[in-house]
């Protein structure tokens, strides 16, 4: 009985405490500003890319900004532009914040993560991309008949260090007969072979 007289009178008095945070049109508090989570250039300095204190674009003045000055040096941020009642309170955030707004918090979380996902990303990348211009070649024809080797033994054996342009253009030509596609490609015909 005690504790539903205790609940009772801090019902009654807690309704008469305002609400913490800031307040939208319906009542509703909203945990981010509209140009969350920038914030002054001033402050901050400026956000983009390429537009940070320093540029790679010129090699005669590449500092364009402010130096970096890092929290313990300055002291923090003096005009804070957050408030973090209103930031941490959520009991609004399905009402007020739009799906773009989700989306554009959850990328700016991820932000951190750019160099761990490039740093695997890249050489696995331009590996595949080695192995894909690879697959595309003419594979090598690495054993000859031996009939065919003995009539041109020369050439096969001292023909790339004579003229080695020469030697690669008569295997290409040798494959194109043997695979039977002499003919249909256009660049083993024409003057300049």
């Amino acid at each position: 009985m005690t504790g539903m007289l205790r609940r009772a009178a801090a019902r009654s008095s807690l309704a008469a405490i305002p609400r913490r945070g800031a307040m939208t049109e319906g009542g509703m508090i909203k945990p981010i500003a509209p140009n969350f989570p920038k914030t002054s250039e001033k402050t901050m300095g400026p956000h983009g890319w390429c537009r940070g204190s320093y540029t790679f674009w010129s090699l005669h003045s590449p500092i364009v900004g402010p130096l970096y000055r890092p929290p313990w040096v300055v002291g923090g941020i003096h005009n804070p532009t957050l408030d973090p009642i209103k930031h941490f309170n959520t009991q609004h955030r399905f009402h007020t914040l739009t799906a773009w707004e989700w989306v554009k918090c959850f990328f700016w979380a991820l932000m951190p993560a750019r160099p761990f996902v490039l740093m695997p990303l890249t050489p696995f990348l331009l590996i595949l991309s080695v192995g894909c211009l690879e697959q595309r070649r003419e594979p090598m024809e690495i054993f000859m008949d031996r009939e065919k080797y003995w009539e041109n033994v020369d050439d096969y054996m001292y023909g790339v260090y004579f003229d080695h342009h020469h030697f690669s253009h008569q295997l290409c030509h040798r494959r194109a007969h043997k695979w039977g596609y002499a003919g249909q490609d256009i660049t083993l015909e024409g003057g300049h072979h």
